[in-house]
């Protein structure tokens, strides 16, 4: 009777060990990011990021540091907008060798005006002698086969382009 029970109990442990590791990855935040071309990649765990240029105000531009920050929302001016559980939409003009969104829309919340996320919100600790130049908001998380990977959704500057080719073109989000 000892036997069973140890045999039991090592069937058991094993299956719950076993259980866990799909346990946490659906858990895990997921986001499906639908590109240009129809391709469709989830990305686990994914966050949204803001990249920027910070330099001090009396230096050239040409000493500015990229940075990035994280933020659980969507950045556009002084808005926040919560993005979990909701579809973000964007289309794109193309002109001038470039493309650019011209529209961004959450199924929750409507069209949105797509402008620089605030500094107050994206670089709330950069000294005031800084300049502060937002230049993209960009989705990054691990793939199902476990690859890190960044998808560039939105520029705000002339300087960054995203989405220059079908194949890198953000047409939809949806947040799970």
């Amino acid at each position: 009777m000892r036997h069973f029970s140890i045999v039991g109990l090592s069937v058991l442990l094993a299956t719950t060990v076993a259980a866990a590791p799909a346990q946490e990855e659906k858990n895990s935040p997921v986001a499906t990011v639908q590109l240009a071309d129809g391709t469709s990649v989830a990305l686990i765990d994914w966050k949204l990021t803001y990249e920027f240029l910070a330099w001090k105000s009396k230096e050239p531009m040409t000493t500015a540091k990229p940075s990035t920050r994280s933020n659980a929302g969507l950045v556009l001016g002084k808005k926040i907008y919560a993005v979990k559980g909701d579809v973000l939409t964007l289309t794109h003009a193309e002109g001038d060798d470039m493309v650019r969104v011209a529209t961004m829309a959450l199924r929750k919340g409507g069209e949105l005006k797509i402008e620089s996320p605030a500094r107050d919100l994206i670089a709330p600790d950069l000294d005031k002698n800084y300049i502060y130049q937002p230049r993209s908001f960009d989705i990054a998380g691990t793939t199902l086969a476990g690859i890190a990977r960044t998808f560039c959704v939105a520029s705000f500057s002339s300087l960054v382009e995203c989405g220059g080719t079908k194949t890198t073109r953000v047409v939809k989000i949806e947040f799970n």
